[in-house]
């Protein structure tokens, strides 16, 4: 049965294939009719004239530039806050000057305040450490004179301490960059500081204020040594605003006001000094200035001054090298 089936099959599939090859060859002969001619009287449609021909590349030149590109859907950003930038030192100090003015005032005497001004001359050996000379001359803020305010301490506390006037100071520095950083004013600009400290020895000149306005001045040089912190802010490549705290030590030697036996008696403490001169004279005066200065007394004094200065880096130009 299944033998059966199958040549069934097979000949049912060669019969369709046979009638179907018939059809096609009769399609095939068949020729379509002819159609009928146009009469003489109307023209015939002249013939389609053909598209003007393209430069050659012209056609693909305007597909490339009517096509999109990918970054072309790309917002651009106007801020860029999400990048971290990381510029370079903002000034480089190597082999350079510094030239800086400065102004600074005493922070911790109650009696006596000093207005100083003065300049620092500084090289900078490498970027962090620089050896300077610094000066300074001095205006006390309470004047000694007939019309100063020094006396008028005495007349509110009813006593009238000796107190000392500072004339100038000369110092030798030296300083070191232990710290420096960047910040951002305002998200609109990168403003670069460092911050300092130094170290100063030098001389000083003082001079007493007497007690008793016919007593004599006299003067003390001795020793200052300085300790001080700052910080500059970078205004432009070559200029800066400093800002410092400094700590001035100094031994300073004050008039014997606790002894009025040191006077012009010529029988008092002083005879020694006035050997061989009359009083009145310029050398009676100086011999009781000296002995005063001898037996005065001689404290270690502190100043603790704040001031500001501006410095001008020279030469103003300056270059980058790198390593190779």
């Amino acid at each position: 049965m299944r033998r059966l089936a199958i040549g069934l099959c097979v000949w049912t599939a060669t019969a369709l294939t046979l009638s179907g090859t018939d059809r096609l060859a009769y399609a095939r002969e068949q020729q379509p009719a002819a159609s009928p001619e146009a009469p003489a009287d109307k023209p015939a449609d002249p013939p389609a004239e053909a598209p003007a021909a393209s430069p050659p590349g012209e056609s693909a030149t305007q597909e490339v530039a009517g096509a999109k590109t990918p970054t072309e859907g790309v917002q651009i950003k106007s801020r860029w806050d999400d990048i971290a930038v990381l510029p370079r030192r903002y000034s480089l100090k190597a082999r350079r000057v510094e030239l800086m003015p400065m102004y600074h005032f005493t922070l911790n005497n109650p009696l006596i305040r000093h207005h100083g001004f003065g300049g620092q001359l500084n090289y900078f050996l490498s970027e962090a450490l620089w050896l300077g000379v610094e000066g300074t001359g001095y205006l006390p803020q309470q004047m000694s004179g007939s019309d100063g305010t020094y006396f008028l301490t005495g007349a509110q506390d009813k006593v009238l301490p000796a107190v000392n006037k500072l004339i100038f100071s000369a110092l030798l520095d030296f300083g070191y960059v232990p710290a420096y950083g960047k910040f951002a004013l305002f998200n609109r600009a990168i403003v670069h500081w460092e911050g300092y400290i130094t170290l100063g020895v030098g001389a000083f000149m003082s001079e007493v204020i007497p007690v008793k306005r016919s007593d004599p001045a006299f003067q003390n040089i001795s020793a200052m040594v300085k300790v001080g912190l700052g910080s500059r802010l970078f205004l432009t490549k070559f200029m800066t605003l400093n800002a410092f705290l400094s700590l001035y030590g100094y031994p300073d030697t004050f008039e014997p006001v606790a002894n009025v036996s040191y006077n012009r008696d010529t029988n008092g403490a002083c005879r020694d000094y006035y050997t061989g001169k009359t009083a009145g004279t310029p050398e009676f005066e100086a011999a009781y200035a000296s002995c005063r200065k001898a037996n005065g007394n001689t404290t270690l004094s502190l100043d603790v001054v704040f001031g500001l200065g501006l410095s001008f880096f020279l030469p103003p130009k300056f270059e980058y090298k790198g390593p190779r």
